[in-house]
């Protein structure tokens, strides 16, 4: 199992309910022109600015953390990269406000921006950073639009589950962490992300102290073993929450 919620299942005592509806996401979108798969490149207007990424591969290990609503939001934009094979989410973090928990995770390992995509987009990381470049030239820097997104699914077992088919993949290249995997996983990485949003306000410490906090965890597939030691596949992310409010200076 690539997920690890560390407060319980979804669902269960500590699941809360989950929101059915669709929802309607404010975006900036890019088109990119050329014959590939890849036809746009989608940015959430207004930033996601409580969220921090840190590199993975390198230790092995790392953390993504971020706001109640910025986690509401990132299970959004999973699961808007799970429904669009054409489509891939750009998620702009390095110039975020830090704070001390923050300026660990960038002293320590690096801190990235987010790439959200299907695996068969076949966006190559290397020829991210030139096409990164370009989104912001020209007079009409990408369009304002309220794209829908599917809600979370129902907190059920799914049948046929084949956990290294649909783990989560790790690529890191110009200072971006790449999140990819079949529409199931980023599926499930989104449904993840909105639990985990469900819990800031019931988890003590957050409330007294404002985090962070361990939610849930990811990991690769090559987690359980990790002899072959290959970092694309043997990491582990934690998924961390904060209360800027709450948080002490």
């Amino acid at each position: 199992m690539w997920s690890l919620r560390a407060t319980g299942a979804r669902g269960g005592a500590t699941g809360g309910s989950v929101e059915r509806r669709r929802t309607a996401l404010r975006v900036r979108v890019h088109a990119v022109p050329g014959q590939s798969r890849l036809r746009r490149v989608v940015v959430p207007d207004p930033p996601l600015r409580d969220t921090h990424q840190s590199l993975l591969l390198w230790q092995h290990t790392g953390a993504l953390t971020a706001s109640r609503a910025d986690l509401w939001r990132l299970g959004a934009l999973f699961r808007l990269a799970a429904v669009s094979p054409h489509t891939a989410v750009h998620v702009p973090l390095r110039r975020n406000p830090r704070d001390e928990h923050a300026e660990f995770w960038s002293r320590e390992q690096g801190l990235g921006d987010l790439l959200i995509m299907r695996g068969d987009v076949g966006l190559r990381p290397a020829h991210w950073t030139a096409l990164r470049t370009r989104l912001g030239r020209g007079p009409r820097p990408g369009r304002l639009a309220f794209m829908s997104v599917p809600p979370p699914r129902p907190p059920v077992a799914e049948p046929g589950w084949d956990w290294r088919e649909h783990a989560l993949g790790v690529h890191e290249h110009g200072d971006t962490v790449f999140w990819s995997g079949t529409a199931r996983a980023l599926y499930a990485a989104g449904d993840d992300l909105t639990w985990c949003s469900g819990q800031v306000s019931r988890h003590v410490d957050i409330r007294r102290h404002g985090g962070p906090a361990l939610l849930s965890q990811w990991t690769g597939p090559g987690r359980p073993d990790r002899s072959a030691g290959r970092r694309d596949t043997s990491w582990e992310c934690m998924i961390l929450a904060v209360d800027p409010r709450r948080r002490r200076p």
